[in-house]
């Protein structure tokens, strides 16, 4: 089985980021007189981010004309944001602790693992850091800003089924975003895996009710391998359209009782760089 897997918030926590990223944003509307409470300023991101799927610009300007502003407070807003906070993300992102160990454990079962991400361009040298990267075949590693094309346009699922070389139903798609990894892969008629994590760039993100795509869901990377196990006799679906064939996801790991929520990374989503406009409008999954 080849196992494509996100990054933001799949194997690498974002939180930290997305929290200076939050914080940064409220301080430069503040700075140039914007009154809004930074209760509201947070919730009115999460909204925006993954209810409407905005990208980062069209959140700001959202952000703007709500308190008064105009365009060009945007503008100045979303500059600072390109120039102080986005330059941090490199050095805020860190892999989960039981990333490395669980890709070990799949190779060791026999399995090839690859990326599908809405990234930008340097986290294929922060992988290599981090130790992660030479888990991947090199040619199964697909980065949305080296592609030109972002979850969740099936193009970027096709070019890297392509670059691996097997079909949908020899494949499963590991993510944390219901929307952008989950939903699309489903569609294309690949297995899906569903890590439930709250995403920190929407925090108190409304639950999936009925998460029909998710052929099985985990609460960390360390309950992939088992899952992925158990999938040929749980709920993987073949029909390729998302539509479920009357039983529920397999949930599998501490807490998959609890309500599943969508997954990070807004408007986590296209074309995000984390460094340049979050989940949408330039951030990445």
């Amino acid at each position: 089985m080849f196992i494509f897997f996100d990054i933001g918030d799949t194997l690498v926590d974002e939180a930290d980021f997305a929290r200076f990223r939050h914080a940064s944003l409220f301080r430069f509307f503040r700075q140039r007189g914007c009154t809004i409470s930074e209760e509201q300023f947070r919730a009115d991101l999460s909204n925006l981010s993954m209810q409407a799927r905005m990208s980062l610009f069209d959140q700001l300007r959202w952000l703007a004309a709500r308190n008064g502003g105009d365009t060009l407070l945007a503008m100045a807003v979303f500059r600072d944001y390109i120039l102080h906070v986005a330059p941090e993300a490199p050095r805020r992102f860190r892999p989960f602790p039981d990333a490395l160990q669980t890709l070990a454990t799949l190779r060791a079962s026999g399995h090839r693992l690859g990326i599908i991400a809405n990234q930008p361009t340097w986290i294929r040298d922060r992988l290599r850091d981090w130790g992660l990267l030479d888990a991947f075949e090199a040619e199964a590693v697909v980065i949305s800003d080296e592609v030109a094309i972002a979850k969740p346009h099936p193009e970027i699922f096709q070019f890297a089924l392509r670059q691996a070389g097997v079909s949908p139903a020899e494949a499963v798609v590991v993510g944390n975003d219901y929307v952008f990894d989950i939903e699309p892969a489903k569609r294309l008629g690949l297995g899906t895996l569903w890590i439930e994590r709250e995403d920190p760039y929407a925090p108190g993100a409304l639950p999936v009710r009925a998460p029909l795509a998710a052929d099985a869901r985990v609460s960390e990377l360390a309950g992939v391998p088992a899952a992925l196990a158990a999938l040929p006799e749980t709920t993987r679906l073949a029909t390729g359209n998302g539509e479920s064939n009357g039983r529920s996801p397999a949930t599998v790991g501490p807490g998959s009782e609890s309500e599943p929520r969508v997954g990070r990374r807004a408007a986590r989503r296209p074309t995000r760089s984390a460094w340049r406009a979050p989940r949408g409008g330039g951030e990445q999954a």
